[in-house]
């Protein structure tokens, strides 16, 4: 009786660990999907590190108020309608990844204020974590990290394998 709840247990983490490696990497045959989800996860990642760190405010080129500042919103927000009517019209799967990560960087733009994406490539070294004490910063980050680092490994297992599948 135990041992049928073991091997649920195990079949249930090896399904779920499928079904984490088809969205995010298609089973290692697609580098750019996982590209994808790296960036869009190193972004939620900085914005993270935005909000419960003061360090990282350090890093940021802030935009000053002003009319450069308003331009900027104002032709964000207008590709972003564009571009959203154009994908939802098409709906192209590589449109798609493009558009994931433009609205990651919309919101990560608008968050922030960060102009030269300094918090973000500070963020991207995945050896790199600033422990702000125990909690849900260090924790999230870590876990963060993990994905991130496992994304890469299927990221290069992808770009490997893709000469076999062409």
């Amino acid at each position: 009786m135990q041992e049928n709840t073991i091997n649920k247990n195990n079949f249930s983490a090896k399904e779920i660990k499928n079904k984490f490696d088809l969205i995010t990497s298609e089973n290692g045959k697609n580098w750019l999907l996982a590209l994808n989800w790296i960036l869009v996860l190193e972004f939620f990642s900085s914005f993270i590190e935005y909000q419960f760190l003061d360090i990282a405010k350090g890093y940021i080129e802030y935009i000053p108020n002003g009319i450069f500042k308003e331009l900027l919103i104002a032709i964000l927000i207008v590709l972003f309608i564009w571009y959203s009517i154009y994908n939802f019209i098409f709906m192209q799967k590589q449109k798609f990844f493009t558009f994931t990560l433009y609205i990651s960087i919309c919101i990560y733009l608008l968050s922030t204020s960060d102009l030269s994406f300094n918090l973000l490539l500070h963020n991207l070294n995945i050896f790199e974590v600033t422990l702000g004490g125990f909690g849900f910063y260090m924790i999230s980050q870590l876990l963060l990290k993990f994905i991130i680092f496992y994304l890469i490994y299927k990221m290069l297992i992808a770009f490997r394998n893709r000469n076999k599948i062409d």
